[in-house]
């Protein structure tokens, strides 16, 4: 079978909304797609089209000396974790239902805390790793403080923040142990991601006139935008070559972005210029088909390629940025369930890129020398987990 997943072009921007930026399920996830766009999905596209990969890249083109060296490898250095060095579990392969999480879209580490972002279950799980409880923060819903189409989240000052694709970002402040909300207040995009730094927020978003894709905010209002958006003259591509995650740097002044279906990152500073361009070494695209006659796009495995890789998971580590791609093929399409899992560091000051042996999948964050970990399989199985680098070599 080939996966296909016709989108019509003429449905714009606001109309479709993905799932999150670590798609581990592939099938889930393009079938949301075309739940949300209203259209049933094919195994072929009758009409010829024009196929071509995703990474039309207006940046590599427009800035080739920025592209790293793929001669120029990264520092790194293994953190070799063991496998007793676990620390805590959450999720619901084991325990009572209240511990059920959805699926991981996102999350974040802050000393003893894990923040899940969970875009099945509408709503951010605080877990403690020391005291093993568990909270929830924001539930479903259309009103103030409730989560529609969660698509990012960002710790600032105490504050944690929840973009929502409905033009909102939720604002929730803790208070003797628990998380209340605070306010809503609108953005003019929907968001794709966002990130925080003590000068802003940064917003991932594709723009009305498509030009720059990352916004700093401040008390709701865009001081600045700018990143290199990908060529197409179709919103849909324009928006699935944007989709993927933000990460906000400030030991190093720098705002990366981590396309969700690319085979380039790039690392801007906080001012907003183009640092590097990074290319992930053999980096099979994800295809698409435009059909010119019904205005439909297709995308998937399509015809000529056998293999596709997708982000996985991202994270700071050390110097460097760990990304995760999952590779699949038409098996593993079927399976919902990657072929494997290839891990890249890239340095973040260089923007060198490497391909490492890894032994963790689902990376969330290292932060305060422990590991928090994902794994998003077909639900309910999903969990966190933690391990600790003081446990190393035991």
């Amino acid at each position: 079978m080939t996966l296909r997943a016709i989108i019509p072009t003429s449905a714009g921007v606001d109309g479709v909304a993905p799932s999150s930026g670590a798609p581990h399920g592939i099938v889930a996830h393009l079938l949301f797609v075309m739940a949300i766009g209203g259209l049933a999905s094919a195994c072929t596209l009758e009409t010829p089209g024009v196929e071509h990969p995703l990474p039309d890249s207006l940046a590599s083109t427009s800035h080739a000396g920025f592209v790293a060296g793929a001669d120029d490898a990264p520092t790194w250095t293994d953190p070799e974790f063991t496998t007793d060095s676990l620390l805590v579990t959450f999720g619901a392969r084991e325990g009572p239902d209240v511990d059920i999480i959805g699926r991981i879209g996102m999350a974040k580490v802050r000393g003893d805390e894990i923040f899940v972002l969970d875009d099945q279950l509408h709503t951010v799980h605080v877990l403690n790793m020391r005291t093993q409880s568990h909270q929830r923060v924001g539930r479903p819903g259309q009103g103030p403080g409730e989560l529609a189409i969660p698509r990012g989240l960002a710790l600032s000052e105490g504050r944690l923040l929840v973009a929502d694709e409905r033009r909102l970002i939720h604002e929730y402040v803790r208070a003797d142990g628990e998380w209340s909300w605070t306010r809503d207040y609108s953005v003019p995009f929907p968001p794709l991601d966002i990130c925080s730094t003590g000068d802003g927020i940064y917003l991932l978003a594709m723009s009305d006139d498509a030009s720059s894709i990352i916004h700093r905010m401040e008390q709701e209002e865009v001081m600045a935008s700018f990143g290199i958006p990908y060529r197409s003259d179709d919103a849909f591509i324009r928006y699935v070559t944007t989709e993927g995650r933000l990460a906000c740097l400030p030991e190093i002044d720098g705002i990366a972005w981590v396309p969700a279906r690319m085979s380039e990152v790039h690392m801007y500073g906080t001012d907003g210029a183009l640092r590097w361009i990074a290319r992930l070494p053999d980096y099979k695209p994800m295809g698409m088909v435009e059909d010119p006659q019904s205005r439909s796009v297709s995308m998937g495995l399509t015809a000529g390629l056998t293999e596709m890789h997708m982000l996985y998971a991202m994270a700071p580590v050390a110097s460097n940025l760990l990304v995760q791609l999952s590779l699949y093929d038409n098996d593993a399409v079927e399976a919902d369930a990657p072929k494997t899992i290839q891990t890249h560091a890239i340095d973040m000051v260089s923007g060198a890129a490497l391909e490492i042996d890894f032994p963790y999948f689902g990376l969330i964050e290292l932060h305060d020398g422990r590991m928090a970990l994902f794994a998003n399989d077909p639900w309910p199985r999903v969990d966190v987990f933690a391990v600790s680098e003081a446990d190393r070599g035991r």
